[in-house]
């Protein structure tokens, strides 16, 4: 076992890279520059990361984490579109995963509790933490973290994929976009790499001021983001100008065949021109044109209008432990027993992993 504390993503040991270097074929939210990015520009002040790893050849494994308090929670926040417990192919799960939780509660002073989000449920490290943070005593809750809106789209026409979308949503879109072809007023930019990268992103933040949206809470993590995908050319950016002003912009991501609508914003001022929408549809037929992605997926969150883009959902859940050999833990894990009886018995919906 090794525990890393505040480590240089960038500069990995040779063991825990090539963890991450199978792990990022799959996301690109599992670079380790990702990682980089998040713990510079994605934590609160003060936070402590810790990197917790088996790396023997059958159990290699890792677990993100960060302080908060006397918790640790999953070295992610509301940016991370999926996360996940880093694992080779054919790892024994059950042995890495006892290795990784036997060594978090063997520190001393004792935590307060370990919180696992955004993981995927149907993979095998999912149940296989579950069942560790179970048997080593631990106060467990599996809790919903967010939706995910999805198309398949290997071999899709942008013709195809118009005539899937309800007959509302094409008629907007036509008709918006042939009323704004009158004016004239309309121009447009696209950014893959750095060229351009700088005005490119002061553009976006213009728009992301003047649109419905609240302030970041983390504000430099977007800029960073745009130029970390810019350099890995995962960068698919689109700005649209009214009369010479931005008014609307789109960042997606783009990696290994999947496409993610990550952020967007309109200037509030112009909702009657449904820029939105229009950027949407010209977006996404650039992209199945040129990248030609096996999905399409609208990222995290479960906003009314994702499902008129694309159709199917996929969830992400997290864990939630609670330590009851601490005070704070076992009145934290009660509560959330409690919690969940009280949700049993009003018929609401509980986890459905136990």
């Amino acid at each position: 076992m090794s525990v890393y504390q505040n480590p240089d993503f960038l500069r990995l040991p040779g063991g825990l890279a090539r963890l991450f270097e199978r792990a990022a074929e799959d996301s690109f939210f599992a670079l380790p520059a990702w990682y980089d990015l998040m713990a510079r520009h994605g934590v609160p002040a003060g936070s402590e990361i810790r990197v917790y790893t088996d790396e023997r050849p059958g159990s290699a494994i890792a677990l993100l984490l960060r302080t908060d308090g006397r918790s640790l929670t999953s070295l992610a926040n509301a940016y991370s579109v999926e996360h996940g417990i880093v694992c080779r192919p054919g790892t024994d799960l059950a042995a890495g995963c006892a290795a990784l939780f036997s060594e978090i509660l063997a520190e001393r002073p004792r935590w307060e509790g370990v919180g696992l989000a955004e993981l995927d449920p149907l993979e095998p490290s999912y149940r296989a933490a579950l069942r560790s943070l179970c048997r080593a005593g631990l106060l467990v809750e599996c809790r919903f973290d967010s939706g995910t809106w999805y198309e398949e789209t290997t071999a899709l026409s942008f013709a195809d994929y118009v005539a899937a979308r309800p007959s509302e949503l094409r008629n907007t879109w036509r008709r918006k976009r042939r009323k704004l072809d009158r004016t004239n007023r309309l121009s447009k930019a696209f950014f893959e790499n750095a060229t351009g990268i700088d005005q490119a992103i002061a553009d976006y933040q213009t728009i992301y001021a003047a649109s419905w949206k609240p302030a970041e809470f983390f504000p430099e993590f977007i800029p960073a983001l745009i130029r970390l995908a810019a350099r890995f050319g995962a960068l698919r950016l689109g700005i649209y100008y009214i009369d010479g002003v931005p008014a609307a912009s789109q960042v997606w991501i783009l990696w290994h065949g999947r496409a993610v609508i990550y952020k967007l914003a309109h200037d509030k001022r112009l909702d009657d021109l449904s820029l939105g929408t229009l950027l949407t549809m010209e977006m996404t037929e650039r992209i199945l044109a040129n990248d030609r992605p096996r999905e399409i997926t609208f990222g995290r969150g479960d906003d009314p209008y994702k499902k008129l883009w694309l159709p199917k959902r996929r969830e992400r859940w997290g864990i939630a432990a609670a330590n009851p050999w601490t005070r704070r833990g076992l009145s934290l894990g009660l509560r959330r027993k409690a919690g969940r009886v009280y949700d049993l018995l009003r018929g609401e919906r509980v986890s459905p992993f136990g």
